[in-house]
């Protein structure tokens, strides 16, 4: 079979397996780390386990609430050695928000969703810690748009919530394809998300982004690594809001 690339939208049967994915590539994530309340770096070792089913239960919470709301998920699906198709990369895109969006989903729709899972798993102060991000993102943004004379707001953009490469298949180009689609998709239109690290920052630069500043979360409380620390080495993790104003590449 062929080995080029294939780019499509998500279907509901692809969630889980996402999900997964999504783990291998997020086991290092800050944000995540952070989330989870980890108090060493997760790896892929036994030991690990529970854990790492733990941020597959996030991911598939954070997925299917993206379905739900709408998002626009969208993959590179590639045919492996043994002729299987698997998706390699994904991105998660939220789109303009109107009065006809799909509305927050009601607690028994959550429910439905996984957050109990998730909440059992993190603790229920997961919902300050990921508020904790949001807000500080939304406000930088906010400012950005502000300072750059934008139209409307940080909602009125596509808003990146997600993207991940499978680590065995990184470094090969996949994030840009699905960049490149989702600005051929609107053309026009302007795109905001959160950089994690100073490499995923450099990254999004080359397809046009630009940060507005960068900030730093849950300094006091977790490493650069979002380890839970204490002292001097609770430095806090940088993030960095970007905006993408028009299709320059």
């Amino acid at each position: 079979m062929s080995k080029q690339p294939a780019i499509r939208v998500a279907t509901p049967d692809d969630l889980n397996g996402l999900a997964t994915m999504c783990q291998r590539a997020f086991i290092h994530s800050p944000p995540q780390t952070f989330y989870a309340r980890l108090r060493a770096p997760l790896t892929t070792e036994p030991k690990d386990q529970k854990a790492r089913d733990n941020q597959i239960k996030f991911l598939k919470f954070l997925l299917r609430r993206s379905w739900y709301l709408d998002a626009r998920i969208t993959v590179v699906v590639v045919d492996d050695n043994d002729g299987k198709q698997r998706i390699v990369a994904v991105t998660i895109w939220r789109p303009p928000l109107k009065p006809e969006s799909p509305k927050a989903p009601s607690a028994l729709s959550t429910l439905r969703m996984g957050i109990l899972p998730v909440l059992l798993s993190w603790g229920i102060g997961v919902k300050n810690r990921t508020s904790e991000i949001t807000q500080a993102a939304q406000s930088v943004l906010e400012e950005g748009y502000k300072i750059r004379n934008l139209p409307g707001s940080p909602d009125d953009s596509w808003y990146l919530l997600l993207a991940g490469v499978d680590p065995d298949y990184q470094k090969r180009g996949y994030m840009g394809v699905l960049l490149r689609e989702a600005f051929d998709n609107v053309p026009d239109a302007l795109f905001t998300l959160e950089a994690n690290s100073p490499s995923s920052r450099d990254v999004y630069k080359k397809f046009g982004f630009e940060v507005v500043k960068e900030i730093t979360i849950a300094k006091g409380k977790v490493d650069a690594r979002g380890v839970a620390a204490t002292g001097d080495s609770a430095t806090g993790f940088p993030m960095f809001p970007m905006i993408r104003v028009s299709n320059q590449v």
